[in-house]
């Protein structure tokens, strides 16, 4: 990777960190409102559950439609123009559309039949409300598969600005509504907010598609030959999505059987777990993925080796001080976080308590979405299919014998496990790929990154406990003064420790942060 290539990557990386950051921080706003409006209780677990049911639709087919259409898109660019590109673009818009369409008829009409089977330790009363909501959520498949497709389109383009936006826009009018919301009869308003957030951030990325030259138009080309590869190719995505979004319901399944509020807990658990991931990890995958779309499609065996390897490492770099910090202060991170109004002390045991084992599993999950980006930028997507059915597999296992002992911390570790065993076979799957991927030096990378995390993670404890001295008590202030410093000084020791033991990844980091600022400065 050339230097001025590298510099792009950082670059953009930086612009969808923070404008990760920004929706993650309102999208937090957003679970604090819902929290102490509406507490761990039915009323949030049916809307919880309502919610995921159109939005695991739309993981299904959206997102799996994004991974593939990327390095289809880049082949055809190269091979025939962007004009058959664009043809692509709107047959493929089209048919996303109608899907999405015939998903939202069939969601509307099976709803009492499905909901009942997905959550059956619901009380009745529960059982309707989460029908209801059902069904005034579904119309944000429509908005969800639109913002999909033109994602896809201006990532492909290495446009990364307003697809990061999108984020920001779906939470606000959540968070608007949830801040005059007073009554359980109320979450009615919220459910009609979140399709309006969809709505909004669908039609803030058309300007960017008509400013590549791209115009919408009522026709299907059905012998176009990228639609017929995007058809060969979805299908195993499909079935990969799909999978990962069945074990979600296997979750709620199992939890509804527990005592009230455990799938707001693990709901809670999960929104704070992937912040790490959602606000760095997910950029670093993002910008590196048309950069794999591309070097797959250009046969670049050797650069896309090295942009593997770099992904792999610089995730671990990033990922397991985070995840160090969030394992070692995860009552006091969710304390701070939700525990007001109705959100009370023993709410964040229970969240807490998820935490401590979703937590170890963080930079799992980021190595699971970047491996699979990298077989669907080779244009293989059964591999994936397979990992994703292991994942559940295993997954179902682990939890079915960690329930009882662990209540719903044992469904958090059994997917901790699961993705465990799903990233071994990833690896092992693409290192006989591509022959090589340099395990050697993303293995050292990880083994120095463990132990400087863990000595960053020793170190916070203590700072944590010394300020905990003089700056005692469940205040607002109290609580800042004691968790962000120590989070602090996880970071710091593991960056420099990280340097003197010379990892590239910190070395990288560190070079780039003092180039942007001494340029701000001259």
């Amino acid at each position: 990777m050339t230097a001025g290539s590298a510099r792009t990557l950082v670059k953009a990386a930086t612009i969808i960190s923070g404008a990760a950051a920004l929706s993650r921080i309102l999208g937090y706003v957003r679970e604090m409102l819902l929290a102490a409006r509406f507490g761990a209780t039915y009323t949030t677990d049916a809307y919880l559950t309502a919610h995921d049911l159109p939005y695991s639709l739309f993981l299904t087919v959206s997102a799996g439609l994004v991974m593939v259409f990327i390095p289809v898109y880049r082949e055809v660019v190269q091979r025939q123009g962007e004009r058959a590109a664009g043809r692509l673009v709107v047959t493929v818009t089209n048919l996303t559309l109608l899907v999405a369409l015939a998903l939202l008829i069939a969601g509307w009409a099976l709803a009492p039949w499905f909901v009942p089977l997905l959550v059956p330790h619901f009380p009745e009363h529960a059982h309707a409300l989460t029908i209801s909501l059902t069904r005034t959520m579904l119309p944000m498949l429509l908005f969800m598969g639109l913002g999909g497709v033109a994602t896809a389109v201006l990532n492909a383009n290495h446009r990364f600005t307003a697809p990061a936006f999108v984020g920001l826009v779906n939470n606000l009018p959540v968070v608007l509504v949830l801040m005059v919301v007073s009554q359980a009869a109320q979450i009615r308003w919220v459910a009609w907010a979140v399709v309006a957030g969809a709505a909004a951030g669908a039609l803030m990325l058309l300007p960017g598609l008509r400013g590549l030259g791209l115009n919408w138009r009522p026709s299907i080309d059905w012998r176009d030959p990228g639609l017929a590869k995007v058809g060969r190719l979805i299908v195993p995505v499909l079935v990969t999505t799909g999978i990962i979004q069945v074990q979600d319901f296997f979750d709620r399944f199992l939890a509804s059987g527990l005592a009230e509020g455990s799938i707001s807990a693990l709901n809670y658990a999960v929104k704070v777990n992937s912040l790490p991931y959602g606000v760095v990890g997910a950029a670093i995958a993002t910008v590196l993925y048309p950069t794999l779309a591309s070097q797959a499609a250009g046969r670049q065996a050797d650069d896309l080796r090295e942009t593997l390897s770099r992904g792999l490492r610089m995730l671990s770099f990033v990922l397991l001080p985070m995840a160090v910090g969030l394992w070692v202060f995860r009552e006091p991170i969710v304390q701070l976080m939700f525990q007001r109004g109705a959100f009370d002390p023993a709410a964040t045991r229970a969240t807490a308590y998820a935490l401590l084992f979703y937590a170890p599993g963080i930079l799992l999950f980021g190595w699971q979405d970047f491996l699979n980006r990298c077989f669907w930028a080779l244009q293989d997507t059964r591999t994936p299919m397979w990992a994703a059915a292991g994942l559940v597999a295993f997954g179902l296992i682990f939890k079915l014998a960690l329930l009882q002992p662990l209540a719903h911390g044992g469904l958090a570790l059994g997917q901790t496990l699961a993705t465990l065993v799903s990233v071994g076979y990833l690896l092992w799957r693409l290192r006989a790929r591509l022959t090589f991927i340099g395990g050697r030096e993303i293995l050292r990378s990880l083994g120095v990154n463990l132990f400087t995390s863990a000595a960053g993670g020793l170190a916070g404890l203590a700072a944590f406990r010394l300020i905990a001295n003089w700056a005692a008590g469940d205040g607002l202030i109290a609580q800042v003064l004691r968790l962000f410093p120590a989070l602090g000084v996880v970071v710091v020791v593991h960056v420099a420790l990280a340097l003197l033991l010379g990892n590239r990844e910190g070395t990288e980091v560190v070079s780039r942060a003092y180039q942007r600022l001494a340029r701000r400065r001259a």
